[in-house]
């Protein structure tokens, strides 16, 4: 009788979990794609977040590509690997380590291109860990609209109600005949393109046509009592707004470390979702609202653009001529010497759009005014070629050096004496410059002044000592 009743604990009492924090450690790829686009230490850091204040008992970190300690691998309770697949999967070469894992009762959660592997080995590992991957001959993926999803009750889909968004998501994976569907929906047959890898094939189309769910969550438990998740969207970054799709996949990276998911799911805050998919057009519309809400999504988006061959956001909004949002990014910390491929730096390109408001707050937060760029100016040098006597203003009342010498050894009054106003003149004059200064070419700005028949400059740089 008491080993009846043992028997009937064990089976019915819940797994106990240990005392210490459990440990979640993401490996994310390096960003690709376009913008807004796999944007996978961003989409890591900003589930890490989540899972840390959630105050679920679990401590999150996020590793850039495979971690170099590994016994960050042993003694995670849940990995997470969100990355690009096939030749450039972060687990290439490390499948021994997370079949270590795996054997011993721990998680694993493969999120969107990461569900194809490398090769048939990694995709057995798949199937043995999460139960299911992506087979390019068989499976596709293609961008389109779910809405009114299936969704399996489960404790991982506590708190998961409907919602729609147009996505790139995969279906029709390989699957083994145990995993337990949590998302799934019926995807219109006009999604597919042409037979080939990844786009469509007979059975996929067969499938569609006869009405068949496809799932794009779900989870598994393993004989070894590892516990696999895999998910396909999470595609574009922006969707990580839509609270359903967080909270799936937060409940479902928790259940595979055996934390308890509370009846409502995870709770997890995010700003309001973004009007523009990425900062980048954010700031090309001028709506500063939403690049506000870029940077609370992701501070990583003050520095960097939406993709790797953008400009940097300042420069972007400096170029553009949208003040307002220069400066708040200058303020959420923006790097004011930034230098582009023509050696030119956030006040460089200031000049170019006459913008002194942008000039004194670049200068009180450290942008550096005496650089030289391509043309081997400086921007005072820019803007007194340009008699643009307010902008100069503002260089020289916030540090620039009125004497500093160009590539060819001319001063910024060589430049103003060729087409500048008396007000430019007087006011490099004013900061102590010399007038008598030649440049490399052995001519004066007084020379240069006669040269363009300057007539306010000649007078003024005549009757300078």
């Amino acid at each position: 009788m008491l080993r009846h009743l043992a028997i009937y604990l064990g089976f019915f009492l819940p797994i106990i979990l240990p005392a210490h924090a459990a440990k979640i450690l993401f490996i994310a790829g390096p960003k690709s794609h376009g913008a807004g686009q796999h944007e996978h230490p961003a989409g890591c850091k900003l589930l890490a977040d989540q899972l840390a204040a959630a105050k679920i008992g679990v401590t999150a970190e996020v590793s850039e590509g495979w971690p170099e300690d590994e016994t960050k691998i042993s003694s995670a309770d849940g990995i997470v690997i969100y990355g690009d697949g096939i030749e450039k999967h972060p687990a290439i070469g490390h499948l021994p380590a997370l079949r270590d894992h795996m054997r011993t009762g721990k998680g694993l959660s493969i999120l969107h291109f990461a569900l194809e592997p490398a090769d048939k080995e990694m995709a057995g590992f798949f199937n043995d860990a999460i139960g299911g991957y992506f087979d390019s001959q068989w499976s596709v993926n293609p961008v389109w609209k779910l809405s009114n999803p299936i969704i399996a009750k489960h404790p991982v889909t506590s708190g998961v109600g409907s919602w729609e968004m147009e996505e790139e998501m995969y279906f029709h994976l390989r699957f083994r005949n145990d995993v337990i569907p949590l998302l799934q929906a019926v995807p219109p047959a006009s999604a597919l393109g042409a037979d080939g890898p990844r786009s469509g094939n007979p059975t996929v189309r067969a499938a569609l046509e006869a009405k068949e769910p496809q799932t794009l969550a779900w989870i598994v438990e393993n004989a070894d009592k590892s516990r696999g998740f895999g998910f396909t969207p999470g595609h574009s970054h922006h969707h990580w707004n839509q609270k359903a799709l967080r909270t799936l996949v937060l409940n479902g990276i928790a259940w595979t470390a055996r934390l308890e998911i509370p009846s409502d799911g995870i709770p997890s805050t995010m700003p309001a979702a973004t009007a523009h998919p990425n900062i980048d057009l954010a700031i090309a519309k001028g709506d500063l609202d939403d690049v506000k809400l870029h940077i609370q999504s992701d501070p990583q988006n003050v520095r960097n653009g939406a993709k790797e061959t953008s400009r940097p956001p300042l420069e972007q909004a400096i170029l553009r001529n949208k003040t307002e949002i220069a400066l708040f990014l200058i303020h959420a910390g923006a790097d004011p010497n930034t230098v582009n491929s023509s050696q030119r730096t956030p006040l460089h390109l200031c000049i170019d759009r006459n913008n002194p408001a942008i000039i004194t707050a670049l200068l009180k937060a450290g942008a550096k005014p005496d650089l030289l760029d391509k043309d081997g100016w400086t921007p005072l040098h820019h803007a007194a070629a340009k008699n643009q006597f307010q902008t100069a203003k503002a260089l020289v009342e916030g540090g620039a050096n009125p004497s500093a010498l160009s590539k060819l050894g001319g001063t910024p009054l060589h430049e103003a004496a060729a087409s500048g106003g008396p007000e430019i003149i007087r006011l490099l004059l004013e900061n102590g410059i010399d007038p008598a200064i030649k440049s490399k070419e052995g001519v004066t700005a007084l020379d240069l002044a006669k040269k363009y028949d300057n007539k306010p400059a000649v007078e003024i740089l005549s009757g300078a000592k």
